[in-house]
């Protein structure tokens, strides 16, 4: 009897027949989560996509693992085409940063509208505000997109489209992309689940929402905040300036003061990485688990000489840990100005 073929048995199945009637507001969530998805399998473990906690026009933000190497991506999506293959699209010219590393991904789902067409248009933002016609609409400025998906000869944008699975040569043509990162200094040690964890990583969410909180007040609109669907280094929180287009990233610790008013801080040590741009903020837990008068920002490039794991004095402060004391509601605009110079 012959065998079934295992590798035709993964094909994917035919497409469902399911009728589609999509939302607006749920359609461009569904292309900018499918590009993510392909973007990051593309990848091949060595990037992350960041998702923005406010949506201040950009979609998705690419980033090279243990790096702050990072492109901001805005997704356009097309629901339908023309029988030639054709998509016109207005897109206000304020919407279309003049960021240099930014790209623009336009792309089509077609019905039922659960994966990508298999062609996608990959634009920098210069290029584009360079390139596409512009016109006015409804009294606003916009961009006049226009592109077939078959690639026909003599489209203004033949080329900047790809064929999806050519998606890694993409990433590899990134400015920065291509040189090693550093390994990781030492491998990962196992971690068992012990009793207390669950209680640990709630207050871990406390310091990380309550920094977020901060930084989105003392940001006054001018930064987007964005953070990986899953954490695979030392990146807690990406900064986006949206003035300088500069970024910069938090790793947040959260330390419950003892009663003997000590607290611990411990990095994990397999992912850490050093950058100008990255800082470890410290927040430290009252007993009634309310953010106490100071915090610890400390540069990552001071971590290793400070340590990786160290319980630390509070009455008076570790005399190495002084100079990174921070008043808890200053924390944001500290980090802020060294960081962006704002």
């Amino acid at each position: 009897m012959a065998l079934l073929d295992p590798i035709r048995s993964l094909d994917p199945p035919d497409r469902p027949d399911w009728r589609s009637a999509l939302s607006t507001a749920q359609f461009g969530p569904m292309a900018e989560d499918l590009v993510a998805v392909s973007v990051e399998a593309a990848a091949s473990g060595s990037a992350t996509i960041a998702r923005p906690i406010v949506d201040r026009g950009v979609d998705l933000y690419l980033r090279r693992l243990r790096s702050l190497l990072t492109f901001p991506i805005q997704v356009k999506a097309f629901q339908h085409l023309s029988p030639d293959g054709n998509g016109n699209l207005d897109i206000p010219v304020s919407d279309v940063a003049a960021d240099s590393s930014g790209h623009l991904v336009m792309v089509h789902l077609p019905p039922p509208h659960d994966q990508l067409y298999r062609r996608l248009f990959l634009i920098p933002f210069s290029e584009f505000r360079e390139r596409c016609p512009r016109a006015l609409l409804h009294g606003r400025e916009c961009f006049s997109f226009t592109a077939n998906f078959s690639g026909v000869a003599g489209d203004l944008w033949r080329d900047c489209l790809l064929d999806i699975d050519r998606l890694p040569q993409w990433l590899a043509s990134l400015p920065g992309w291509n040189p090693p990162i550093p390994p990781a200094p030492h491998p990962p040690r196992p971690h068992p689940l012990v009793e207390g964890d669950a209680l640990t990583q709630w207050r871990g969410d406390i310091g990380r929402l309550w920094a977020a909180t901060e930084l989105e007040r003392g940001g006054g609109g001018s930064i987007v905040l964005a953070e990986d669907r899953v954490r695979l280094d030392t990146v807690t929180l990406l900064i986006h300036d949206l003035s300088s287009r500069h970024v910069a990233a938090l790793h947040i610790r959260t330390g419950k003061i003892t009663i003997g008013r000590t607290v611990h801080f411990e990095v994990p040590r397999p992912p850490f990485f050093v950058d100008e741009r990255l800082y470890v903020l410290l927040v430290l837990l009252k007993p009634d688990d309310r953010v106490h008068d100071f915090c610890l920002l400390i540069p990552s490039n001071a971590v290793p000489g400070l340590g990786y794991s160290e319980t630390i004095t509070l009455d008076p402060l570790t005399k190495r840990f002084e100079p990174y004391r921070v008043p808890s509601d200053e924390v944001a605009q500290v980090f802020l100005k060294r960081v962006f110079g704002a």
